[in-house]
């Protein structure tokens, strides 16, 4: 990204190095970042780029992320759900997020420090973030794009699982709705759209759109 962004390459050269070194299928890693990517590249070295995700937990991640495809696959061809299996895969993932999170918030911390203005862009809960960057004496701001914002029940669920608070009954229905969620919304459309169209009918009263 740092040679995107200083023109070094441009977005096509990125894209291809890019898909060289991601999982397949390459594609899907970048839905919802393209708008971002591109502008980076029009940056030409006005500002200084920093990637702070961790590498190691990256890889590991993709790994997680095909074992709960896996999970999907078999809950939809079979019509049962394994809340067992669900819950020990993603308490695995719970773990490698915290310890990559506190990774790369000690990063943004160093990196924040040396400039009196710095912008941190992450797709999920920044509250990591803000603890370290407080911790640091970094006076901060967040904002939150795209809005209104209804959490998708696989993301419900993590955030229970990380403050100890579902039983099994809960997480199976949270599961079955993230099945749900599947089939009807990321089957027809890319992650953005899909997430945008589930929040506007979970959020009706707000976009005007009941859910059916």
């Amino acid at each position: 990204m740092v040679e995107l962004a200083s023109g070094i390459i441009n977005y096509e050269e990125f894209l291809e190095e890019a898909r060289d070194r991601l999982p397949e299928p390459s594609a899907a890693w970048f839905k919802g970042y393209e708008e971002i990517l591109e502008s980076l590249s029009k940056i030409r070295g006005r500002f200084d780029v920093y990637c702070y995700g961790d590498a190691a937990a990256f890889r590991m991640s993709a790994e997680h992320s095909v074992q709960l495809a896996l999970l999907i696959l078999r809950s939809m061809v079979t019509g049962r759900v394994d809340v067992e299996e669900w819950l020990r895969v993603l308490g695995e993932g719970a773990k490698l997020w915290k310890i990559a999170s506190e990774r790369e918030a000690e990063k943004v911390a160093d990196i924040s420090t040396n400039y009196d203005k710095s912008i941190c862009i992450s797709d999920y809960m920044p509250a990591h973030l803000r603890s370290r960057l407080k911790l640091r004496g970094v006076k901060l701001k967040v904002r939150y794009l795209g809005q209104p914002h209804h959490f998708t029940p696989i993301e419900i669920l993590r955030r229970k699982l990380a403050m100890g608070s579902v039983d099994e009954k809960e997480a199976e229905e949270l599961i079955k709705e993230h099945i749900r969620f599947v089939r009807e919304y990321l089957y027809r459309k890319p992650l953005p759209e899909a997430v945008e169209e589930w929040s506007s009918r979970k959020l009706y009263w707000i976009c005007g759109k009941r859910e059916s």
